[in-house]
């Protein structure tokens, strides 16, 4: 079976939309093995069914668009809730050599979770996919990092 290859855009919008269709973990996953998770500061919670990060992601049949994304430099975020309610919350980082990072996922500037290591080779996208993150107050900033990779784009999360 050939290696099918998707714009950054095409293929965060895809994994954002298996997990609002409460099947992405699973999916992600079962393609990338689990990533383990490590969570600091008094955010929400994440497990490894929760918090994936994989390079390899499958077509959807339908695409819901995000609540919210933008991107910064290489990296993406995009925001999947209802509200103040974050149903899905995912990352992407485009990378230009072979390299391992993670992502850290970040509430007004304070890193309260971050992703396993995810590799890849140079003009790879490297995704991690945090599912039902929960609530966060109004005007909560959410943002992205990436472990040597430039570029933090946030969202505002509003009722």
């Amino acid at each position: 079976m050939g290696t099918i290859r998707f714009s950054r855009r095409a293929l965060t919008v895809v994994a954002t939309t298996l997990s609002a269709l409460g099947i992405g973990a699973s999916l992600l996953i079962g393609l990338a093995g689990t990533a383990g998770a490590v969570v600091t500061g008094q955010g929400s919670s994440a497990s490894a069914q929760d918090l994936t990060g994989t390079d390899t992601v499958t077509p959807a049949l339908g695409v819901l668009p995000p609540s919210a994304d933008t991107c910064s430099d290489s990296i993406c975020i995009y925001v999947v809730g209802s509200g103040l309610n974050v149903s899905s919350w995912t990352t992407s980082a485009v990378i230009s050599s072979s390299m391992c990072s993670y992502a850290k996922y970040l509430e007004n500037g304070v890193v309260i979770a971050t992703s396993g290591e995810v590799c890849g080779s140079a003009n790879d996208q490297l995704i991690s996919e945090w599912n039902d993150p929960g609530n966060f107050p109004n005007g909560t900033r959410l943002c992205n990092e990436w472990a040597g990779i430039a570029g933090e784009p946030c969202i505002t999360v509003h009722s």
